[in-house]
């Protein structure tokens, strides 16, 4: 029979990124057909121009009269205005997908119960920065290690406000020239975007500037999905505040090893049949549970956040049912106390 519990990470963020790839792969076709659209349309455009001009000069050498003036509404519409009014919601679809999907895996971290604390519990302009905070703060994600493509996203960030803000515009302070405006180097030195230096305004005229955003979004999702999923359990109470995960485990074995020990000692019982077999199980598999009971009172002990104590175990042996009632009280008037 299989065992599910190998599709457990699967069923959470494994699951995701498949949901997260599945979308990307999408949009990333949505905009190469898009671009080859564009490319087509501006392709034609170049070519009737260029055999206008071709017959207009054969056939008035003395004018060399340009027909720019019949295809300039086409250039204008198929090289600036298509691309701006695609392209730039394209970032913008781009942009709410991350912010979006980071903070559904910090809520799917949040269900694991490591901490009752939330992304919406914490400050934050957006939830691209709570998520952040959660990350680093509450998941505890060395974010460092991802920080050269951080810093990429926060220009990719700054290019999307200006789109989402500013009217796809770079002059946010009136009182600046054009080249002292913070975007103006940026997007001055990207030969992928347009700036109008005389008004500010600006689009993404070439596909590879959303095609890398969409590359890089998916290596900071996949950095976070890992680091996610090594995230491990950390077992501690009031009593003991630290990494109690090893002697949880070390507790637990012993347990196991224990019934397993009282196992074979059923099995030897019944092999034998001499006549001291009965006397033997009887005090071997005593001892035996002895030392579950003192194991097992310990980890109840951990779990209920209260102080163990070697009288715990000699309740469940002497009284049974009786005493782990009253091992009970003890443990809860302890908690709240």
């Amino acid at each position: 029979m299989t065992d599910k519990r190998q599709f457990k990470n699967k069923s959470n963020f494994g699951m995701f990124r498949q949901l997260i790839k599945f979308e990307l792969d999408n949009l990333t076709t949505f905009i190469d057909e898009i671009s080859e659209y564009l490319v087509n349309k501006q392709s034609q455009i170049e070519d009737g121009y260029d055999s206008a001009l071709k017959e207009y000069k054969e056939n008035d050498e003395e004018n060399n009269f340009d027909p720019f003036q019949f295809f300039e509404d086409d250039f204008y519409k198929y090289n600036e205005v298509f691309p701006k009014n695609y392209y730039n919601p394209i970032l913008l679809s781009i942009y709410g997908l991350f912010e979006n999907w980071l903070k559904k895996l910090c809520d799917l971290d949040n269900k694991r119960g490591f901490s009752n604390i939330k992304v919406s519990d914490l400050a934050g302009e957006n939830y691209i920065e709570k998520s952040r905070k959660y990350l680093n703060v509450v998941a505890g994600i060395h974010l460092e290690e991802a920080d050269k493509n951080w810093q990429r996203i926060k220009q990719i960030q700054k290019v999307r406000n200006a789109i989402a803000h500013n009217d796809s515009n770079i002059k946010t302070d009136k009182n600046k020239d054009i080249d002292k405006q913070e975007l103006y180097n940026q997007l001055q030195n990207d030969i992928r975007i347009k700036l109008n230096v005389n008004t500010g305004s600006f689009y993404i005229s070439d596909k590879a500037y959303l095609l890398d955003t969409i590359e890089l979004v998916s290596m900071y999702i996949d950095f976070v999905i890992k680091e996610l999923s090594a995230r491990k359990v950390v077992a501690k109470n009031t009593s003991m505040p630290y990494d109690n995960t090893g002697w949880g485990h070390e507790k637990s074995e012993q347990i196991i090893n224990g019934v397993i020990h009282c196992l074979n000692l059923l099995d030897e019982f019944e092999a034998r049949d001499d006549k001291f077999r009965e006397e033997d199980l009887i005090g071997n598999i005593k001892g035996a549970l002895g030392g579950i009971v003192w194991d097992s009172t310990k980890l109840y002990s951990f779990f209920c956040d209260a102080h163990w104590d070697v009288e715990d175990r000699k309740l469940i042996m002497n009284e049974k049912k009786e005493g782990f009632e009253k091992l009970k009280k003890i443990y809860n008037r302890e908690k709240s106390s």
